[in-house]
């Protein structure tokens, strides 16, 4: 893991892992548009301000306050004035619902949400400055640091933060709570994302016709189809970025892209960052040296 720098006022440094995504951004401006991720996502303003849309809710934010995001929310985010300082933790289902075990949480029929969409939490982002710290200071056994912090952060949003809902009608899969009605797709989704996918192929995992796929979709998980598609296709390459040394084109198609002009494109939007700066910002020191030994 290294930053990535254009300017002097602007660092960017990036940790991932399977299960979980840890982004530090320093930017003159930054925009993160439609952005929607399968797991439950913090974004904490440390400098600068910003305006929050999501779900047709807008937000102004401020340092010091953190956005708080379920999973497969949509939403934008835009820097409104002067330079913003970010962190930002992706975190995988598998690592919310592992918590969830040890914390003696789970029950069957539960599922977790976040109680409000944006908090002035000052605990919260004091470890979030310190994930911040940590990522540039790339000290001796600083990745585990960072996962001891984020572990934390995550008890601490269960102690605060997230509610506890029964839904009878959720099951908990490798890839998370899901309706039990749309199990059988999202898992096809997940396994056979790198191919075209049509609309009758996914609606005929769930055993159902495309018209009322696509309306029980959309109902029940906030976005079409093709959305999540397209979110599982952009987490899968922000892994592959960060921990191979496949060529932009390369990962473009193994996500199922057959542009990789639209790849670059859709992970911009996603995540702030083009294909290249986010591999940059990811490189551990240790590979960083390899790699530049290699030349």
């Amino acid at each position: 893991m290294r930053s990535f720098r254009r300017r002097e006022s602007e660092d960017v440094r990036v940790r991932a892992t399977p299960r979980y995504e840890l982004h530090y951004i320093k930017r003159d401006s930054l925009t993160l548009a439609t952005a929607a991720s399968t797991g439950h996502v913090v974004r904490c303003l440390l400098q600068g301000s910003a305006r929050l849309s999501a779900s047709g809710e807008i937000i102004e934010m401020l340092s010091g306050m953190t956005a708080l995001l379920d999973p497969l929310v949509r939403h934008t985010l835009r820097s409104r004035r002067g330079p913003v300082e970010m962190v930002m933790l992706r975190m995988h289902p598998g690592l919310v619902a592992d918590m969830a075990a040890r914390l003696r949480l789970t029950r069957i029929g539960q599922e977790f949400a976040f109680r409000e969409r944006v908090v002035a939490d000052p605990h919260l982002v004091a470890l979030c400055a310190s994930a911040r710290d940590e990522l540039r200071r790339q000290g001796i056994g600083h990745e585990v640091i960072l996962d001891a912090l984020v572990e934390h952060i995550l008890v601490h949003l269960f102690r605060h933060h997230l509610l506890v809902r029964r839904n009878l009608d959720l099951e908990f899969s490798r890839f998370g709570f899901v309706d039990r009605r749309l199990r059988r797709a999202i898992e096809f989704i997940h396994a056979h994302f790198d191919e075209d996918l049509r609309l009758t192929d996914m609606a005929r995992a769930a055993f159902l016709s495309a018209f009322h796929f696509a309306r029980l979709f959309k109902r029940l998980i906030g976005m079409t189809p093709h959305a999540y598609l397209a979110s599982v296709r952009l987490e899968q390459a922000a892994r592959l970025l960060a921990t191979t040394d496949l060529s932009m084109l390369e990962i473009s198609h193994r996500v199922g892209y057959a542009s990789q002009s639209h790849f670059a494109k859709a992970f911009k939007a996603w995540t702030g960052l083009t294909p290249r700066e986010y591999r940059q910002a990811s490189l551990s020191p240790l590979l960083a040296n390899a790699r530049s030994e290699g030349r």
